[in-house]
């Protein structure tokens, strides 16, 4: 992916990202956070994931169906804009009832940290789950009805991975990332 004037160079020398073109309205069933992964996702990033997820729905009321794709690509994109380790998709107007609420996780990122910006595996691991934080601190912005915007949101996503780390312990992954 060449570098735009939206996308950092340093997001797109890592390949093309994921675009987020699904149907509108996918049947769900009841309000609450799920998560799909795409083949291709590393096993220690699917478990850390998961257990981030269990987590988050204990402490985040999600009154809408909201899904969380998780892609082995190191970044994602939306409709529009630039592309980025994650993406919260912004509900139409005209939202309805049956309607998902979307974000789209880098996966791949993890491994983009471990190589060329020498993060060790619980580093990069611990970046991907505030990147969750991150847009799911977007979507109770939206809930909410406030304005979606980055005002406050990192301090948000850092304070619940904070909470996350501290109340659950979790497997670290050998230094060669995967776990058993």
């Amino acid at each position: 992916m060449a570098p735009t004037a939206t996308t950092p160079e340093f997001l797109a020398v890592h390949g093309p990202p994921h675009r987020a073109l699904e149907r509108r309205v996918i049947a769900t069933g009841a309000p609450g956070l799920r998560l799909r992964f795409y083949p291709g996702v590393r096993p220690d990033v699917r478990q850390v994931l998961k257990a981030f997820a269990r987590w988050l729905r204990r402490e985040v009321a999600f009154r809408h169906p909201v899904r969380v794709t998780v892609v082995p690509h190191a970044t994602v994109m939306g409709h529009d804009g630039a592309a980025g380790w994650a993406v919260f998709l912004i509900p139409p107007e005209d939202y309805a009832a049956g309607d998902v609420v979307r974000i789209f996780i880098g996966g791949g990122n993890v491994e983009v940290l471990e190589r060329h910006y020498g993060f060790g595996a619980e580093e990069a691991l611990d970046g991907l789950i505030h990147n969750l934080a991150h847009e799911v601190v977007h979507y109770e912005q939206w809930r909410d009805g406030k304005a979606v915007t980055e005002r406050g949101v990192n301090r948000r996503a850092a304070a619940l991975v904070s909470r996350f780390l501290a109340s659950s312990p979790r497997p670290r992954p050998p230094s060669g990332g995967v776990l058993p």
